[in-house]
């Protein structure tokens, strides 16, 4: 008979905690308000007249992912960025292969290969290769407003079909 007490006992006191639980949770006092501050906002761009190399070089060189007239571009991919004569066996008959590059391309067209980044690549060999291959390529440069600016120059090469993840 003790049972039946305890277990109505045990109900009557849950309502209230559960009551109260809910209404500790649910509370939610008004967030602490920063106050207004002055904001600035930068005017946009103004856009730079043809001709006008000191801004443009100025504004290339402050962003190097501006949009411009023209992205720079190799004249000639000579040499071979990936010659097939001494590829790696283990490259050759890979299911799939890739490699990607950024490298900031100046206003001459040569590569700063101080700059040169492996963005991916599938085999250190292939890196390797256009690594090489890109410090002797020749580049047109990049143009903004009529002016030659350096810019990032991105390459990159697939074989195969991607493994699914």
């Amino acid at each position: 008979m003790t049972r039946p007490f305890l277990r109505a006992g045990a109900r009557l006191l849950a309502y209230p905690l559960a009551a109260l639980l809910v209404a500790a949770c649910s509370s939610n006092p008004d967030p602490e308000l920063v106050p207004d501050q002055p904001v600035r906002i930068a005017a946009p761009a103004a856009p730079i007249k043809f001709g006008d190399c000191p801004e443009a070089l100025r504004r290339a060189n402050a962003q190097a992912d501006l949009l411009v007239d023209r992205l720079p571009s190799p004249r000639a991919l000579v040499p071979a960025p990936l010659p097939g004569k001494s590829m790696p066996e283990a490259v050759r008959t890979a299911k799939y292969n890739a490699v990607k590059i950024t490298v900031v391309v100046d206003t001459l067209g040569h590569a700063d290969m101080r700059t040169f980044s492996v963005v991916r690549t599938t085999h250190p060999w292939l890196a390797s290769s256009v690594k090489s291959a890109v410090a002797k390529w020749k580049f047109e440069p990049a143009q903004l407003a009529g002016c030659k600016v350096p810019r990032i120059f991105e390459w990159g090469a697939t074989s195969g079909r991607a493994p699914r993840a």
